[in-house]
């Protein structure tokens, strides 16, 4: 008994950090799925134009029937959430209502009296925690305040408030930054501090950090990242109004409500519907297949809940107009639902699982060296003023070595037409520019890189961050002593950049 004790011990750190894996499996046919409706759900995903797609998981009956990380993504990567962020700042405010630490009425100003620097408008003062969760305070958007103030609860309490709160939604991701101060004031805590206790602990979600402010809040509307089985707890969670395994960590009349229509959304009505005029509740977007709804982040972060059909979806991906995404629920998954468990499809089960064994990414087609490979390899190249930061490449075998302008230096290994990984010094590319971005990810980044050599005078380097959701493409050409760099973010333009080799 002792030395399993002592065993037993040994193991728990790493029984406490597994995360993956946590849920159920099961087949889709078990749990009353067509598997060839989710055999063409993933397909018709991977073939969307313009996208990337990290992750794919499909819970029903509590059960994960189906999971894809295409390679260079592992199961077991983070990812940014962007505005998927949202929904659990929503979960923070509905568990902090519940302790009696605030209300739906409470007055946003109440919470702020050193940050006052003007007369309170009648507007203003007006303004509840329930208008910031409705997207409704009446405060016109201002999406580079984050960019030029390091004081955000202070620049936006003094903007003028417009429009009556309560009467219009107006989508601003500030509104979920203040509630997430709201939450830092009346519990003492970082909301990410709070959460962990309150949600991720009893949810065993174990891997989880959130990006801050200058003054050490936590974003909310954006920034938080975490682990793709995270997401579908969520969506479980959601589902289940608040209960995990028996316990009830938010109330359900919190969940229900913050899963309801509440407002309209802003975006017209239209025959057909679509997924964007369906309205929102608190922090939750609704969705047109009916009863459903979603947390949905930026470039197609999506976990959609469909309660009639115990169903939940992730989506994680790199795309631009996510409505693509959705589509393929509605249009492939939708029509493949049953009742009651179906027949085993031992075939179309085989193809589901090489499908998503094998599922991949694009790599650089070419081949593993070069004629001038001999002239380039080891030589350093000084390149030209970049939009990038990049100072200095070095291509060596199986290794890309980056010299940044802030003196970062990165060295990634690289396989070829094949992801080699490496932990990153730095950072990733991020399309949000916020003073301070990117302080508050503990976790570090790792970059998955690949090459192949397309023509005798032309390289192509493929990067993906996989715990995080960009990468950059680098097209090398020694005839023109050129390189061509572009980061993944849809619509990014490439910028050509002369280099000298040294």
């Amino acid at each position: 008994m002792k030395r399993q004790l002592v065993i037993l011990l040994a193991l728990l750190p790493l029984l406490l950090a597994a995360q993956v894996g946590d849920l159920p499996r099961s087949t889709p046919a078990a749990e009353g799925i067509s598997t060839q409706a989710v055999i063409s759900m993933m397909d018709s995903l991977m073939a969307l134009p313009e996208c990337d797609i990290h992750h794919v998981m499909v819970v029903r009956h509590g059960k994960v029937v189906a999971e894809l990380h295409p390679a260079p993504f592992r199961a077991e990567d983070s990812h940014t959430l962007y505005s998927a962020s949202k929904t659990f700042t929503s979960l923070a405010v509905g568990i902090a209502i519940d302790e009696n630490l605030l209300r739906l009425d409470d007055r946003v100003m109440t919470f702020f009296p050193d940050k006052r620097t003007n007369r309170v408008s009648d507007n203003m003062a007006a303004m509840t925690v329930r208008d910031l969760l409705m997207m409704a305070s009446g405060v016109k958007p201002d999406w580079t305040m984050r960019n030029n103030s390091m004081d955000w609860v202070k620049h936006w309490l003094a903007k003028p408030v417009d429009d009556k709160p309560g009467s219009l939604f107006q989508y601003d991701s500030m509104c979920t930054f203040m509630l997430s101060a709201i939450v830092q004031r009346v519990t003492g805590q970082t909301m990410l501090e709070y959460l962990q206790k309150k949600l991720f602990t009893p949810m065993h979600i174990t891997v989880a950090d959130w990006e801050v402010s200058p003054d050490g809040i936590n974003t909310g509307g954006w920034g938080l990242r975490v682990q793709a089985e995270t997401m579908a707890k969520l969506g479980l969670l959601l589902l289940n109004k608040g209960n995990w395994n028996g316990e009830q960590l938010v109330s359900a009349d919190y969940v229900t409500a913050a899963c309801s229509r509440l407002i309209d959304g802003g975006a017209k009505e239209t025959t057909p519907p679509t997924d964007g005029n369906q309205g929102y509740g608190y922090q939750v977007w609704q969705s047109k297949w009916p009863g459903s709804f979603r947390a949905d982040g930026a470039m197609g972060q999506y976990t959609v809940v469909v309660p009639q059909e115990d169903l939940v979806v992730v989506i994680l991906g790199m795309k631009l107009y996510g409505h693509e995404e959705l589509a393929c629920i509605w249009n492939q998954l939708m029509p493949g639902m049953d009742i009651a468990p179906l027949q085993p499809e031992k075939k179309l089960q085989k193809r589901l699982e090489k499908l998503c064994a094998t599922a991949k990414l694009a790599l650089p087609q070419g081949k593993r060296t070069s004629n001038l490979a001999k002239d380039f390899l080891g030589r350093r190249l000084q390149l030209k003023h970049n939009r990038f930061g990049l100072k200095q490449i070095m291509v060596e075998d199986n290794c890309l070595r980056l010299t940044c302008d802030d003196g970062c230096e990165e060295a990634l290994a690289m396989g070829h037409q094949d992801w080699l990984y490496s932990a990153l010094n730095g950072y990733p590319y991020y399309s949000i520019n916020s003073i301070n971005r990117m302080k508050g990810f503990e976790h570090g980044f790792t970059a998955a890189t690949a090459y192949a050599w397309t023509s005798t005078s032309t390289l192509e380097v493929r990067v993906h961050y996989v715990d995080w959701i960009s990468g950059l493409k680098l097209k090398f050409d020694l005839m023109k002593q050129e390189v061509t760099v572009c980061d993944t973010y849809p619509n990014s333009k490439p910028e050509s950049i002369h280099f000298t080799i040294q």
